[in-house]
């Protein structure tokens, strides 16, 4: 079987547990130790084919499975980061994040918002919501002008986001252009003003929540 099968299988083909297979202390993580190549190809080629690729699994197995991906506390994104590759290349990655958005959490999240909501989320509700509150790929150091521009095309792709159907993306774009306002206020503020000037048809809910992450008030 092809690496990358085995991967995604090792990562998504799992019965859905609380706590998450991957707190398991006797849990091995086969990523662990690897070369960053591995992690960066493993989710650059995750990100191309993203549709087709976690078709197979339920709605829970793709939110825990994107909870190991992509959650700070994973070795993976840290690793994607660090992967000795051309800078056009990472970018290019990144940007496929839009497909993240358009294919899996626009048809698959329950067109809700989660900020105020009263009972539990779903799991990939809520990797969905808190993916820039705990994805490391929203955060940069290195070179100033790498640097911007890995902002710029994170930037991008939560602009992406806010411009899909369900509240769930929109919602999730918000809530990384309000972090990102903190301190990419130049980046963040202008896509929040164009969002609130042509989207007026909105839930107010979600309208007073851009308005919040304009100055980086957001939950």
């Amino acid at each position: 079987m092809h690496l990358y099968q085995q991967q995604l299988r090792y990562i998504f083909d799992r019965p859905v547990t609380q706590p998450e297979w991957y707190w398991a202390e006797q849990e091995e993580h086969r990523f662990e130790d690897e070369d960053p190549m591995t992690a960066f190809v493993f989710i650059e080629t995750l990100l191309q084919g993203i549709k087709a690729d976690l078709q197979p699994y339920s709605d829970d197995q793709i939110g825990v499975g994107l909870g190991f991906v992509f959650n700070e506390t994973s070795n993976l994104p840290h690793d994607f980061k660090k992967a000795a590759v051309p800078y056009e290349r990472k970018v290019a990655a990144l940007r496929s994040l839009v497909a993240l958005f358009r294919d899996i959490f626009e048809p698959r999240c329950m067109p809700v918002t989660s900020a105020s909501a009263q009972e539990m989320m779903s799991k990939i509700n809520n990797v969905c919501y808190m993916f820039w509150d705990v994805c490391p790929l929203s955060d940069w150091n290195g070179k100033a002008s790498e640097t911007n521009g890995y902002y710029s095309t994170i930037a991008e792709v939560m602009e992406y986001s806010i411009r899909l159907n369900n509240p769930a993306c929109i919602e999730s774009g918000l809530h990384g252009l309000g972090h990102l306002a903190t301190f990419h206020s130049r980046l963040a503020v202008p896509i929040i003003d164009r969002f609130l000037k042509t989207q007026k048809k909105h839930d107010p809910q979600l309208l007073r929540y851009a308005e919040a992450a304009r100055t980086g008030m957001i939950l």
